[in-house]
């Protein structure tokens, strides 16, 4: 029985103890739903822990609350706007009426909100938003008294360009931004800026600046550039002798251009006017030319074509052509004559000297006499004198026969120099010089003794010069070339004594007017030997009494 009794009271014991903790921790627990409880029905009038509107913390504010607190922070609303220049303005919510606009939208939030989860709010963010209002006239004068709006302030955009610079060349020049402010959008930026609440705005990033058209990557602009750059350096270099003209980058610059789809233009008047130019400094035909005369004598030779002359039109086009291309050159123009040397004395040392008054003749081979004779000139008493002037050689024809109207005369060196009218020899007469020529001369040839026509002709060439004048005295025959032109023997004023018979001059006409009318064949002259159309110079197509408008200073 003793044990029985033992063993029931240490089993009474732990019973007991279970008890009092059980009713411990229901107690506690009742409390914590009480509490609980309590906590809940407070969030009946207040926001839920991590509640937010318009990214303002409400958290256990009540509706009317939060409403102040927004207004507050509307009121304090600071909107700064940043331009280019590093330069900011300001708008204030306050000075534009900035407020939270609330039609029962937070009370409706707080009543909405189920109290009884208000623990796992504070892990749960809520965000509201309400609408921002503003009194939008406020906002547009605000808007208008920035100083970012002060027009005069304003720099137009521009747009990016290819231009050419003295030294440097073509570049393209970066476009110019500028700051001129588009109304309409700047307004309609910052009313979006107020309403969200942002607190900046950057007139560049919210593209609120009116902006150039063509940068300065454009790829067009870059085609372009890529055209025009070649120009930048390039020159075309004309050599006239010892000097020169050069057509250089900057002249260029100012003849071409680009149209809409980068095609090269050049103006052509200006490619012109520099062309004339060129003629007019240095073409010398149909100028004067000073001649220092065998016989000591300073001259001026008038009439004539001899000289430099340039083809206007092919050199414009030769030089268009040579712009087309884009790379320097150094060239001469293109020539309608050519005359010996690009100098002061443009026939050089090479020339035939004819004085007509002397009815003598001077044949200067690179500075040096080569032969002097006399010769017969034009008729004189019928008109047919042989013109004064400077000339060139056409060309050179062996066994040529000279035609008129009613003869053909065969003569062995022919060397024109004026149309029709030549050097050649003439074996049917006996004299030479004098005033034979006034009376019983030629139709305008220069009747020359066959032995002296001989050596002219085999140094004489295409081009060479010929210089024809007259006297008011006769000259005296010199005893001696002047030094400086050598001194060749001179060729016997007549045949020797064994000339044979052909040689001697041909019987006249009854008008007294030689029959050695130099023809080029297949061309004829009237009696007179005054051609109808006299050809000019092969490759000169001028007139051979046309002077032109550009006609170069008189030679010294």
């Amino acid at each position: 029985m003793e044990i029985y009794v033992q063993e029931r009271e240490r089993s009474v014991a732990p019973i007991s103890k279970r008890k009092k903790w059980y009713l411990g921790a229901s107690g506690a627990f009742t409390s914590f739903i009480l509490l609980y409880i309590l906590v809940a029905l407070h969030y009946r009038n207040v926001f839920f822990p991590a509640a937010a509107v318009n990214g303002i913390d409400v958290s256990r504010l009540t509706p009317l609350q939060a409403q102040e607190l927004l207004n507050a922070d509307a009121a304090g609303y600071i909107l700064t706007i940043v331009g280019d220049d590093g330069k900011s303005d300001q708008i204030s919510g306050s000075g534009i009426g900035l407020y939270v606009k609330d039609d029962n939208t937070l009370q409706n939030i707080v009543d909405n909100q189920n109290i009884f989860t208000w623990a796992f709010q504070g892990f749960q963010k809520k965000e509201y938003f309400l609408d921002i209002e503003y009194d939008e006239e406020k906002l547009f004068s605000a808007v208008e008294s920035l100083s970012c709006m002060d027009k005069e302030n304003w720099i137009s955009p521009e747009n990016a360009y290819i231009t050419y610079e003295k030294g440097t060349g073509y570049q393209i020049v970066p476009e110019v931004a500028g700051n001129e402010i588009l109304t309409d959008s700047f307004l309609e930026a910052v009313q979006a800026a107020v309403e969200r609440l942002d607190s900046t705005i950057s007139l560049r990033e919210a593209g609120i600046y009116k902006s150039p058209e063509i940068l300065a990557d454009d790829a067009v602009l870059a085609e372009h550039f890529a055209v025009l750059q070649p120009y930048s350096d390039m020159s075309v270099i004309y050599q006239f002798g010892d000097q020169t003209e050069i057509l250089d980058s900057d002249t260029l610059a100012d003849w071409i251009s680009l149209d809409e789809s980068g095609n090269l233009l050049i103006d052509e008047e200006k490619a012109g006017e520099f062309v004339k130019g060129l003629a007019k400094k240095y073409n010398t035909a149909y100028a004067p030319k000073k001649l220092k005369t065998s016989y000591g004598e300073t001259i001026t030779i008038k009439g004539g074509f001899y000289g430099w002359r340039i083809d206007r039109k092919a050199e414009v086009e030769a030089l268009l052509e040579v712009i087309r291309a884009g790379k320097s050159v150094t060239r001469e123009p293109v020539y309608q004559l050519r005359a010996a040397v690009h100098d002061k004395i443009d026939y050089g040392d090479t020339y035939v000297e004819i004085n007509l008054t002397a009815q003598h003749l001077f044949f200067y081979k690179d500075g040096k006499l080569l032969i002097e004779t006399d010769f017969v000139s034009g008729n004189a008493s019928n008109g047919n004198d042989t013109p004064p002037g400077s000339f060139a050689i056409t060309y050179t024809e062996r066994d040529a026969t000279l035609r008129g109207e009613d003869y053909t005369t065969p003569v062995s060196y022919w060397m024109p120099f004026n149309g029709n009218i030549g050097m050649h020899d003439s074996k049917w007469r006996s004299k030479y010089g004098g005033d034979i020529y006034q009376t019983n001369g030629s139709h305008g040839c220069i009747n020359l003794p066959p032995a002296a026509a001989k050596v002219i002709f085999e140094n004489i060439k295409k081009g060479d010069p010929v210089l024809c004048y007259r006297t008011e005295e006769p000259a005296q025959d010199p005893s001696a070339a002047p030094e400086d032109q050598g001194n060749a023997p001179a060729v016997p004023e007549t045949p020797s004594s064994d000339t044979p018979a052909s040689d001697a001059q041909p019987s006249q006409p009854d008008n007294g007017a030689p029959t050695d009318i130099p023809v080029a064949p297949g061309d004829s002259l009237p009696v007179n030997g005054t051609p109808a159309d006299t050809p000019v110079a092969p490759e000169s197509n001028l007139p051979v009494n046309d002077t032109p408008a550009e006609t170069a200073p008189a030679t010294q």
